[in-house]
């Protein structure tokens, strides 16, 4: 809820104007009865309105603007005529406090319907408008989002976040389901739905959810996991339909909630290094690995996500050397020093290590593809699907690799 003060001034300026003329047009359409009826103009405009029709003075001369010179060359009869209806009144002020006198209340109803027409447009349109522009203008701030107890078809959501509004205006939101699309995918489907607390208008205020999310739409959502482990940003559209209800006033209008949040994704990783490494040459046996290392991982989005046990397969020089797995992986944001074991073939690298470019920098590109995640006994389909949706990269020293290997400082030779 947050709109600057001149944006509500221009609202009740053009209540005002609209009000005004409205006014206006039922003094016109007044006066044309009057005259018609009565021979004299009425209400409080009758000096000041330059609408009025002209009055016929041969029906009522009361108001006669015409030169006396014209009265005195009137013929007899028309004089006679004058003397029979009486004497003359006291001009248009007479004519005008008369009408007051008899039709007060014909003037008290017509300005409390026009105060009424006018409050109806204010309170049901006005209003309206008004808290739809704070919805609009109010910031919504997301610090923190988890992903907690991923089950094949649900898992725990739980987001941190404010809202900030300039506190001018008064009133309770109440409590709405938000969907959440990809905002820069044409046509995407909602991929999650949050129940939304209410809420209030105060200046700044904590929204912080908790709840278990069933995944309804498995392909929205999978795109989205898709877009977010491989993209830098992405931007989140939220929208829903809430009620508003102002301080002062019983009536709750409807407004629509719609927020597009822009955040980082993971990046696919990169710039994940190993350290610490130990390499048995030749073919593991009997499923033991043949590659220990730590990995540091590094995750520059507000997320934490509980992966779980993590399977990869890892290429180099286009071949498949095995698979690496990470057991227990919660993601958290910043860097993520994590133990990790392999069953690769080396004999893959040494042969690769002779060729160009590898034996020029000294440095070999290692491939990571996602191929299963699994809590337990469930296997996590939809974030399997987002960390082999693109490779993660890895570069390695040869000269370290030998060295962890036993080899010491054995070095490769392009071979010809």
């Amino acid at each position: 809820f947050y709109s600057p003060l001149p944006r509500l001034v221009y609202h009740r300026f053009v209540l005002f104007v609209v009000g005004g003329w409205f006014v206006l047009y039922l003094e016109i359409l007044i006066n044309r009865i009057f005259r018609e009826h009565f021979h004299f103009r009425s209400s409080f405009l009758f000096f000041i309105s330059p609408f009025h029709p002209p009055i016929d003075e041969a029906v009522c001369p009361l108001v006669s603007t015409r030169p006396k010179d014209h009265l005195a060359k009137m013929s007899d009869k028309q004089e006679i005529t004058q003397t029979e209806n009486g004497p003359v009144r006291g001009g248009k002020k007479a004519a005008l406090k008369n009408h007051c006198k008899r039709f007060w209340w014909l003037h008290l109803i017509i300005f409390l319907c026009i105060s009424a027409a006018v409050i109806c447009i204010v309170i049901f349109v006005g209003v309206k408008n008004i808290a739809q522009d704070k919805i609009n203008d109010a910031d919504l701030r997301i610090q923190a989002v988890n992903i907690l107890n991923s089950e094949p078809n649900k898992f725990t959501m739980q987001i941190n976040s404010t809202i900030t509004t300039d506190g001018t205006v008064k009133a309770d939101i109440d409590p709405f389901v938000g969907n959440l699309t990809l905002r820069d995918v044409p046509g995407a489907r909602p991929f999650v739905q949050l129940n939304f607390p209410s809420t209030n208008a105060n200046k700044f205020q904590t929204v912080n959810i908790s709840q278990e999310v069933q995944i309804t739409d498995k392909d929205a959502f999978i795109e989205f996991n898709k877009a977010f482990f491989q993209n830098e940003t992405l931007r989140v559209a939220i929208h829903g339909k809430t009620k508003v209800k102002p301080a002062g006033l019983s009536k709750k209008y409807d407004v629509d909630f719609y927020k597009v949040v822009t955040f980082k994704g993971l990046n696919k990783l990169n710039g994940t290094t190993l350290s610490d490494m130990k390499i048995k040459i030749g073919t593991a046996e009997d499923g033991i690995p043949n590659f220990n290392a730590t990995a540091t991982l590094t995750n520059p989005s507000y997320y934490t996500i509980d992966i779980g046990n993590a399977t990869f397969n890892n290429f180099a020089d286009n071949q498949l050397l095995g698979n690496l797995t990470i057991q227990n992986l919660v993601l958290k944001p910043g860097e993520n020093v994590v133990p990790v074991s392999a069953i690769l073939d080396q004999t893959i690298i040494i042969s690769a290590a002779t060729k160009k470019p590898y034996c020029e920098t000294g440095k070999i590109t290692i491939q990571l593809q996602g191929t299963s995640v699994q809590q337990g006994a469930n296997e996590i389909t939809w974030l399997m699907d987002a960390l082999g949706s693109a490779n993660q990269t890895v570069e390695l020293s040869l000269a370290e690799t030998f060295k962890a290997a036993g080899l010491g400082d054995f070095k490769a030779t392009c071979s010809s």
